[in-house]
């Protein structure tokens, strides 16, 4: 199986993204970490098809935690200003090609089930996909 780290040694990665390391090398998912695609960097990219992002329920504000009104002090935007540029980032890749995965750090860390059953439902690596 092949992992390959763009830009960060394990050392630098944070917690969510090693434990979402962990549950790809365990489903046999041939990945790559932190890749540069356009001027964004992106936490996994399987296959040069598939892209998995792990969202900080903070940075990120998970809609299950934030109402659209919060204001990140550490982004300086509303929860809703963040939605919004993550969505827009997500929707530049799905133009150039690219299947797009959003796992939530609640979820990562409290249902690791859920998110193997995700990436089992959404990433494919028959020939076929």
């Amino acid at each position: 199986m092949s992992r390959r780290r763009n830009g960060k040694s394990s050392s630098q990665l944070n917690t969510i993204e090693t434990k979402v390391a962990t549950i790809l090398e365990s489903l046999n998912v041939p990945f790559e970490q932190q890749v540069s695609i356009d001027r964004y960097t992106v936490d996994f990219l399987i296959n040069k098809k598939y892209i998995v992002e792990c969202y900080g329920d903070f940075w990120h504000c998970n809609p299950h935690q934030y109402t659209s009104s919060y204001f990140n002090r550490g982004k300086k935007k509303t929860a809703e200003e963040i939605w919004e540029r993550d969505n827009q980032r997500k929707e530049q890749f799905q133009k150039m090609g690219y299947k797009f995965l959003c796992l939530w750090e609640s979820d990562i860390h409290n249902n690791p089930k859920i998110v193997r059953s995700k990436i089992k439902k959404n990433i494919r690596l028959d020939k076929q996909s």
